[in-house]
């Protein structure tokens, strides 16, 4: 992208982790406008959509897994419907928009003992994960109507400061807090940090990348060791932890490579990116 302090980018969800940090960072490289009410109010983000004319859109927010049974009745609405209405609001109403990118997750696949790659069949594991399979399948289907292109980021777990509780991490390290004995953890998952998170989106933006992408660290890590170092950057005592295997998800990274993000940060960077700001 050339003169990118010119280059107007919108973005739902600015308040939450993932598009906090992503306004942060690029904030001096674009002019970044964060949607400043409900998205489901359909009125004032074709108002809002209108007005400032974006080059690019990255839509962030969403009702997360964990909001999911708590806001069951809202997630259609919010997750789906207001999306869907993001980029026809885009198509009619914005004459220099070049590229969309949705927010999507690795809850659109199932379980996996083997790495995942973009071609999986996708076998959402809760109603988050088939919410975002919804909109990803409307993206798929339709985006030759749609007058830009069209990205789906695929991010799997990532943490930092700021983290709500409901989220892994921030869990486990209040779980931690009040016990000794950990369970039903011994399983696999896949964590990359927020900066890197941050630079994959910036780099789908780039090169306007319109396939389908894992954003991961490409690295099974087991969430047994994810307590351990939350354990030892902050209380630092004595755990104990039940065998019981549990089910896996973990990516593959090697399209985001191909694009070109190269190295990424390791698990210790990861959950030292949370705790730090505790």
């Amino acid at each position: 992208m050339k003169k990118t302090s010119k280059i107007k980018v919108g973005i739902t969800g600015g308040s939450g982790l993932l598009g906090s940090h992503f306004y942060q960072k690029f904030k001096k490289k674009f002019k970044i406008f964060r949607y400043p009410y409900r998205i489901e109010n359909f009125k004032k983000m074709n108002s809002w959509i209108i007005k400032n004319q974006f080059h690019y859109f990255i839509h962030f927010a969403a009702i997360t897994k964990n909001e999911s049974n708590k806001f069951y009745k809202s997630l259609k609405l919010i997750n789906v419907d207001s999306s869907i209405n993001i980029l026809n609001s885009l198509n009619s109403n914005n004459n220099y928009i070049k590229m969309f990118l949705f927010i999507s997750s690795s809850h659109v696949y199932g379980y996996s003992n083997k790495s995942i790659k973009e071609n999986k069949i996708r076998r959402p594991m809760n109603v988050y994960g088939k919410s975002k399979k919804t909109v990803e399948d409307h993206i798929l289907k339709n985006k030759k109507k749609y007058n830009f292109k069209i990205g789906i980021a695929r991010v799997f777990n990532t943490t930092g400061k700021r983290q709500k509780k409901g989220n892994f991490v921030p869990d486990m390290l209040a779980k931690i807090k009040n016990s000794n004995y950990i369970n039903n953890i011994n399983q696999y998952r896949d964590f990359i940090h927020i900066d890197d998170v941050s630079k994959s989106l910036y780099l789908i933006l780039d090169k306007h990348f319109t396939k389908p992408i894992n954003i991961s660290s490409g690295k099974k890590i087991n969430l047994i060791k994810i307590c351990k170092l939350l354990n030892k950057f902050t209380v630092n005592k004595k755990l104990y932890f039940d065998s019981e295997r549990g089910e896996n998800i973990f990516g593959n990274n090697k399209l985001l490579r191909k694009l070109g993000l190269k190295n990424f940060k390791n698990i210790r960077k990861i959950v030292k990116s949370y705790t730090s700001a505790k």
